[in-house]
């Protein structure tokens, strides 16, 4: 309370609806329904069947360590080390027990309670040693990996994807493939600063020192000479895929919210056949999109079907036969 400056106590009271009488806990009942019937329970029942005992790890046995599969690390793990401070004698149990599961190659199984009144889950401890020769096993202890129950783990069935096809599309394959190679590089992410994070801390440097405009931060991470050896790459994959049709728009479904008023009018496209016959003229209809060149043919009434090719390919011929007759 800011008044007297001491800690509020929370209280909850429960107030019947039909008399507006504040009711004891005698007066409470909690009920589970069972077929046509109510079961009641009282606060302390209900108090004991959520009460799985005290907060702790308990031992339940061993397993070989083989027996633990990287599918089943469904959750962050924890990582334990012993504490002399509130334990004594721990440590020397902790690291004899590490030893032991080493050699043998053993997990433990354990059940882990976090707090009071938590669900109580099971638990792999797996055992591992500080190796000099890798520095990212520089630690020693025991993970805590949580284990899933039987209803997390399930078989999925994955819808088939999509492969490359150089017969539907040419030269992609090989385009990427250069385009990767020569992308890929003995790169050391920790030699390179976060450009975003250091444009961030050059902002609050500026801030504090009063300075009009934060200094200009350099991405380590663009090549020094652009993109000059990958150029060829890059611009085989951009033409492979402008003649890669482009999906037709979804229909929406029927109902909905705007079923029930007045449907939109479809808006006719007009089209300006001068500047359609100037860009077949100078093959300038490669620099329209898919798109445009559909309202054309939809204005003529034309046939919308085909890649990007085939496209231009019906607009000149609309032209030429224009020209003919």
């Amino acid at each position: 309370d800011s008044r007297v400056n001491q800690k509020l106590t929370c209280v909850t009271k429960w107030v019947c609806g039909e008399t507006g009488a504040v009711l004891e806990d005698y007066q409470i009942n909690l009920f589970f329904p069972y077929g046509r019937e109510k079961v009641k329970f009282t606060k302390a029942e209900m108090t004991d069947i959520k009460d799985f005992g005290p907060p702790g790890i308990k031992l339940m046995g061993f397993k070989p360590r083989n027996y633990l599969k990287w599918e089943q690390n469904c959750k962050p793990p924890l990582f334990l080390r012993p504490d002399e401070g509130q334990v004594k004698g721990s440590t020397t149990a902790f690291w004899a027990l590490l030893e032991e599961m080493i050699s043998l190659h053993k997990i433990a199984i354990a059940r882990v309670i976090y707090r009071k009144a938590s669900v109580p889950r099971f638990a792999a401890l797996l055992p591992v040693k500080e190796n000099e020769k890798d520095p990212w096993d520089d630690k020693t202890g025991m993970y805590m990996i949580f284990l899933p129950f039987s209803d997390d783990a399930r078989t999925l069935d994955f819808p088939p994807q999509p492969v490359a096809d150089d017969e539907k599309i040419p030269g992609l394959i090989e385009s990427t493939r250069k385009l990767i190679t020569a992308l890929v590089g003995d790169v050391n992410p920790e030699s390179y600063q976060n450009p975003a994070l250091q444009k961030h801390y050059r902002a609050l440097e500026a801030m504090a020192l009063e300075r009009e405009e934060p200094e200009a931060v350099e991405d380590e991470l663009v090549p020094s000479d652009g993109f000059q050896d990958i150029e060829a790459e890059i611009k085989a994959i951009e033409n492979i895929v402008k003649e890669i049709e482009e999906p037709e728009p979804r229909k929406r479904k029927k109902g909905g919210a705007r079923s029930a008023g007045a449907k939109k009018a479809k808006v006719a496209v007009v089209v300006n056949d001068a500047d359609y016959r100037m860009l077949a003229e100078n093959n300038g209809l490669k620099s329209l999109k898919v798109p445009q060149l559909k309202d054309f043919l939809r204005a003529k009434d034309l046939a919308l079907s085909g890649k990007k090719a085939d496209l231009i390919e019906r607009i000149q011929k609309y032209f030429s036969d224009q020209d003919v007759s």
